[in-house]
């Protein structure tokens, strides 16, 4: 707790300096402030006490949604109540969380006995992640205004900053580059062909595959009977997430990362919206975080839950220890989307070794983020000799990016090669074009 001047007490300190200045010229005058003085300071210390039992009748909330979008405007509500009976005359002042904009809000506050009032806030949060409003602090005047009491009081919300997209769908089925295609919807009839659910056993027919005939049934029977197969419809997709030092690279849209963590999340929630199973791994020079494919909104939450505020670590990234633990807990083949990007030669081919060895079990999809940086270097005229060498590393990197994707495409591997801030749109419908193949 904290106590200060008020203004009144100052204004009156301010008088006896001046009558102060008497007593050079009537002595008596300096008793007359020595008793000022006591009878202010009684004064001031009684104005303390009702300070701080008014300001204890001060019941105060907070109302913070439990999202919002990065970098979005987000209204913070503070209700307070006035439960004594006499009339609190101050100031609030709500204490942000590190990162929000403004960092603080203070509103001056007046409410009469049993009064009821509401003061709003706006804040923008430019970082994903979770957020805590901790304190609010409570500035009292005193009745005479002669003393201001400051203290903190607990009040404890929880924030949720999401990417944009993801936090407003809309904007996603408004993007003007490309059209997201649509998923196939789920027929009650079953599909039969050559995918790897089986249905039933059936009689042998004229064009049916030999391979499929099963003997014990057929000897059980005396005729010839097949295994009857559908397209596996519940596939299982597993999304990677690089929060390598690569991922750091700033673009329009904040962080490569960032914007890897939106695409992710948007092609989560299409995948189990049409029946897949979808998992989530985030890595850098090992798995840091690893959700199992799973079905439902609860599968869909835990993906939430796991990578929304992910960060980086500014570690070198190392597909093949990924590939080393995607061994032991992914044994079943699946659909791989990576989100990742190439470097330089030697981190190159270890990503691409890992990621041929990883498409011989598994089917992948590499999407290859670009660094806009290296772009935008190499479209300024190179004035100085600093600049023109900025502008050949730039080459070189693009150079051996180049090469190392198309590498990639020759290896079996699918590629998808865009811009940071239009990953989403593309990566889903590859996505669809893919598992409309049924190359699982």
């Amino acid at each position: 707790m904290t106590i200060r001047p008020g203004h009144r007490a100052i204004i009156v300190v301010a008088e006896l300096a001046l009558l102060s200045v008497g007593t050079f010229l009537w002595p008596t005058v300096l008793w007359l402030v020595g008793a000022a003085v006591v009878a202010i300071l009684l004064i001031a210390a009684n104005d303390f006490r009702h300070a701080v039992a008014i300001g204890q009748k001060l019941e105060i909330s907070r109302e913070v949604p439990r999202s919002i979008g990065r970098n979005r405007p987000l209204t913070v509500t503070l209700k307070l109540k006035n439960g004594g009976t006499l009339p609190i005359v101050g100031e609030v002042r709500d204490e942000s969380p590190n990162g929000s904009k403004p960092s603080f809000v203070c509103v001056p506050v007046r409410l009469e006995a049993g009064e009821t009032n509401e003061y709003y806030a706006e804040y923008r949060f430019p970082n994903r992640g979770a957020y805590l409003f901790e304190r609010v602090w409570l500035r009292i005047y005193g009745p005479l205004h002669l003393v201001e009491v400051q203290w903190p009081v607990g009040c404890i919300s929880r924030l949720r900053v999401f990417p944009e997209v993801f936090s407003a769908p809309a904007e996603l089925q408004a993007e003007l580059r490309s059209s997201l295609l649509a998923l196939e919807r789920r027929s009650r009839s079953r599909e039969r062909g050559t995918g790897t659910d089986f249905v039933a056993l059936d009689e042998y027919r004229e064009g049916d595959d030999v391979r499929r005939i099963d003997w014990t049934a057929s000897a059980r029977v005396r005729h010839p009977i097949v295994r009857r197969y559908q397209v596996e419809r519940h596939r299982e997709v597993l999304i990677l997430i690089d929060s390598g030092r690569q991922m750091g690279g700033l673009t329009k849209h904040g962080s490569k990362l960032d914007c890897a963590v939106d695409a992710a999340l948007n092609l989560a929630q299409v995948a189990i919206r049409s029946g897949d199973r979808c998992g989530v791994g985030v890595f850098d020079s090992s798995l840091s975080h690893f959700i199992a494919p799973a079905t439902g909104a609860a599968g869909l939450q835990r993906i939430v839950d796991t990578v929304y505020d992910v960060q980086t670590r500014w570690r070198e990234s190392d597909l093949s220890q990924v590939f080393v633990e995607l061994q032991r807990r992914q044994s079943k083949r699946c659909f791989i989307i990576i989100l990742s990007d190439l470097g330089d030669t030697e981190t190159s081919r270890i990503h691409r070794l890992a990621l041929e060895r990883l498409s011989k079990r598994h089917l992948v999809l590499f999407a290859a983020i670009k660094t806009p940086l290296l772009g935008s270097i190499l479209l300024q005229p190179a004035a100085t000799i600093s600049e023109g060498a900025s502008q050949v590393v730039a080459m070189g990197l693009l150079r051996d990016r180049s090469r190392a994707l198309h590498t990639l495409r020759h290896g079996g591997v699918q590629v998808l090669d865009t811009e940071p801030q239009h990953l989403t749109v593309p990566l889903i419908n590859r996505f669809v074009q893919l598992r409309q193949r049924n190359l699982l």
